[in-house]
């Protein structure tokens, strides 16, 4: 392994540890979501949130529209979503710190590393149902508020594409993974 690799394989590393950590400090963003909730003022709170931001023309949403603001649907949405795209975030970056210090000590055909890149599409795929359950709720206060979460939760229907394409292509490297380990396998057993 070349010397570039490895520092950039290190640099990865370093980089997953410090999203573990951002992510562990991340599951205050869905208390603070239920702590509205349990406010009940959601609509003034996000309102009234400096992450919230209006589209041009937008004015203020009258009493009614504050009223029929689904509070409880809002902050499900932006709860349970949260606190699943922070665990996902933390299981892939997980996941993904072994499977490069596997590849940084030379051990590149495993089963060990086939389970784990299994592993990091099936983070992936919490982490599209995630984005789905927060871009709905921030649809919601796009619906009724006339405006867009630019904050932390800020995800977005083009976000679960982004997503989904990412589980894909995981998925291609892990058949093309698993297909090599056969391969290697069957030759093992030839020789």
């Amino acid at each position: 392994m070349s010397k570039w690799l490895k520092v950039g394989i290190n640099v990865v590393v370093i980089l997953a540890n410090f999203i573990i950590v951002a992510a562990s400090v991340g599951f205050l963003w869905p208390i603070g979501y239920l702590y509205w909730g349990v406010k009940g003022n959601v609509a003034r709170s996000v309102w009234a949130n400096e992450s919230f931001l209006r589209y041009s023309g937008s004015h203020r949403p009258t009493a009614s529209t504050i009223a029929s603001f689904p509070n409880w649907p809002y902050v499900l949405l932006m709860a349970i979503g949260g606190a699943i795209m922070m665990g996902a975030a933390i299981w892939f970056c997980l996941t993904l710190r072994k499977l490069l210090k596997n590849l940084a000590a030379a051990d590149y055909f495993s089963m060990a590393n086939v389970e784990l890149v299994r592993k990091l599409v099936y983070a992936e795929c919490y982490m599209v149902l995630s984005n789905s359950l927060i871009a709905g709720g921030n649809q919601i206060t796009s619906t009724w508020l006339d405006g867009y979460n630019n904050g932390v939760l800020a995800q977005t229907w083009s976000d679960v594409a982004d997503s989904l394409v990412g589980v894909v292509v995981l998925e291609v490297i892990y058949v093309m993974y698993s297909r090599a380990m056969a391969i290697k396998t069957e030759n093992d057993l030839t020789v």
